[in-house]
């Protein structure tokens, strides 16, 4: 179960297309990338109840209909951050666009 401490907030960074969970951890400013606890899911699985469809749809827009991919960062225990990501451009031009949320899971 969740429940969401913050809104979903936009952001845009530059990146690589698809970026690696090391990678991704260096972008959002993991304080260890290296270890960082990231799961990538696919956005289909994630959402199996529908709840997000509106979300998922404004990412997979603002990245004119590239895949959106759904990062889950562990911050502790209970905390997660959920980032709905996709790329805006193709190439070394590309930005990372999209939403985070924290959600608290018990």
């Amino acid at each position: 179960m969740s429940s969401s401490d913050q809104d979903y907030m936009a952001f845009l960074n530059k990146a690589n297309e698809d970026p690696a969970k090391e990678e991704f951890a260096q972008l959002i400013q993991h304080w260890d990338p290296k270890n960082a606890e990231i799961e990538i899911q696919d956005p289909v699985d994630w959402n199996r109840s529908g709840q997000y469809t509106e979300l998922l749809d404004a990412v997979r827009e603002a990245g004119q209909g590239n895949d959106v991919r759904v990062y889950r960062v562990a911050k502790d225990g209970t905390r997660f951050e959920y980032w709905l990501v996709t790329t805006e451009g193709k190439g070394k031009g590309a930005k990372l666009v999209g939403l985070k949320a924290l959600a608290v899971e018990s």
